[in-house]
């Protein structure tokens, strides 16, 4: 006892021996996704902090602050990471705060997840049928099987699988009456890494185009549904078939019966970033809804949290649930009738107007931070303004078709050089200053997309696209770019003999990546800016980005 008590009390005067060094790097080997925001170093003793971030190098550079709490170093990124990167981070010299001299150099790396979308295909075998093209590896995969027309989708969080609505290709009439749920495996799922002891799980990754039912259509006909963001609820509108007037939103949960959601009728819906409320249009207005998963509470109406009545739309709402992005349709205001007004409205009831159009407002969404508002309008064109415009675009279009434009690698590596959609056209040039008359005169909707800080409520325009029936917008989960879809009428001078094959070929659809940085100052600062989109050789539409 005597000889244990001398060598504790040496051990205690002369302080271990082994060099400081970096005991554990959160994010070693991980794939990181957008939500990650932050990683961790613990060293084996407490550090000299500036000794640590002078000699912190990670390549590619990704700027971040950097807290201390004892041993342990976080370090914020000030932006996403970008998707489909590998990056290395090196410490080689450092100073533990007993004023030990050494350290042990510490090298790590981690990768982010591949740069994918998943988009409904146009062309050839890909015709209707849901596919992923994985930008990073330029590869594409077809998930659902062919005799299978896939009418709307949407990611699961862990982009491991993708919930999608479709019907049977042999049903021609009525197909929403047709329209059944599934899910389909994507073989994107990142592995598990099992603790050593846990030898019974396994880690084998999951094949692409597993499908399963979801929700079938006896007796109801699925309409329009919403995955929530932990991927645990799917709020489904549904018309009972013999009974139209029975109709209203389900909440379908797993492992529960789908129950219908007790409240009024309503229009568009969209759930919230909480997962556990709803927001659903009703009347003129806008009602927030409990989505509670108590089974009583499928006995009694639903809990109304909160009903906001001037705002008929919900177009998307921040990340942290703070704040939205709605409509109004300015039905009480005789002036403005014909008009829509985009706000954004926080959870306390702070109310803003961002953008106000005698169009319509068809889309927008938060950029990572939200304080950027991704919007795709509608602009009214009248008479001759159809034709100006597409003059500027194609003269745009000559001007910049061999232009290069400086975008991050990460980008500019998925894709090849295209043409130029954008035009130089001011909306305001082109429309009349007077009142549209909707009743008399010819007019038609050409759609831009624009960039707005919700902050100080300036808008950039980012993009004119010629007139179209339809587009859809989507912002990748890094917030570099935009991909966006094109449906344009082909040349209706090129004739065929068979007329099945002349509609077919009316339309030509077209993916295109918009970068919206043309420097990393830019991204920081959160100033988008009007660059050169480009032509991606896919035909499809309805292209979402991965999570």
């Amino acid at each position: 006892m005597g000889v244990m008590s001398l060598i504790i009390v040496a051990m205690l005067l002369l302080g271990s021996q082994a060099l400081p060094r970096v005991r554990s790097f959160s994010w070693q080997n991980e794939p990181i996704k957008a939500t990650d925001v932050a990683f961790l170093l613990t060293f084996t003793q407490p550090m000299k902090p500036g000794s640590v971030e002078e000699n912190l190098v990670i390549e590619p550079p990704l700027p971040g602050k950097i807290s201390w709490a004892g041993r342990r170093m976080a370090y914020t990124l000030e932006a996403p990471a970008p998707y489909g990167e590998n990056f290395e981070i090196s410490l080689s010299a450092a100073q533990a705060l007993s004023g030990q001299d050494g350290f042990e150099p510490f090298d790590g790396e981690f990768h982010t997840r591949d740069r994918a979308f998943a988009y409904i295909g146009a062309e050839g075998e890909e015709t209707d049928r849901l596919v992923i093209f994985n930008l990073s590896e330029k590869e594409k995969t077809i998930l659902t099987p062919a005799g299978q027309t896939v009418l709307a989708f949407q990611p699961y969080p862990q982009r491991d699988r993708i919930l999608f609505s479709a019907v049977d290709s042999s049903i021609t009439d009525d197909r929403i009456a047709g329209a059944q749920l599934y899910s389909v495996t994507t073989g994107l799922a990142s592995l598990e890494t099992s603790a050593p002891w846990q030898f019974w799980k396994t880690s084998e990754p999951v094949e692409a185009g597993l499908t399963e039912l979801v929700l079938d259509n006896r007796n109801f006909q699925n309409l329009k549904f919403d995955l929530a963001p932990n991927g645990e609820s799917i709020v489904v509108q549904r018309v009972e078939q013999n009974n139209p007037s029975n109709y209203g939103p389900w909440l379908i949960r797993p492992g529960q019966t789908p129950r219908k959601i007790k409240t009024e009728p309503g229009g568009d819906f969209q759930i919230a970033p909480d997962s556990v409320s709803l927001l659903l249009q009703q009347g003129k207005g806008t009602a927030v809804i409990d989505l509670d998963p108590d089974v009583s509470a499928a006995e009694s109406d639903s809990l109304l949290l909160d009903f906001l009545p001037e705002y008929g739309l919900t177009l998307d709402i921040a990340d942290d649930g703070a704040s939205a992005a709605l409509v109004n349709f300015n039905q009480d205001d005789p002036e403005n009738r014909f008009t829509q007004s985009l706000f954004w409205v926080s959870n306390r009831g702070d109310e803003k107007l961002l953008l106000q159009t005698d169009g319509a407002i068809v889309s927008a969404q938060f950029n990572d931070s939200n304080e950027i508002l991704y919007c795709l309008v509608n602009q009214l064109l009248r008479d001759g303004s159809v034709e100006e415009l597409v003059d500027a675009d194609e003269a745009s279009n000559a001007e910049v078709s061999n232009a290069e434009v400086g975008i991050e690698d990460s980008v500019v590596s998925d894709v090849e050089n295209g043409d130029n959609l954008s035009s130089e056209a001011d909306a305001d040039e082109n429309a009349s200053d007077e009142p549209v008359d909707l009743l008399n005169e010819t007019y038609t909707l050409s759609p831009y997309l624009t960039a707005i800080n919700v902050e100080t409520g300036e808008i950039q325009r980012l993009l004119e696209m010629p007139p179209q029936p339809e587009t859809t917008v989507s912002v990748s989960p890094d917030g570099l770019a935009i991909l966006f879809d094109e449906t344009l009428m082909s040349d209706s001078s090129v004739a065929t003999e068979d007329a099945s094959q002349t509609a077919a070929q009316s339309a030509t659809h077209r993916l295109w990546l918009l970068p919206l940085f043309s420097t990393p100052e830019e991204r920081l600062n959160e100033e988008p800016t009007p660059l050169v989109p480009t032509e991606l050789n896919v035909a499809g539409r309805h292209p979402i980005w991965l999570p």
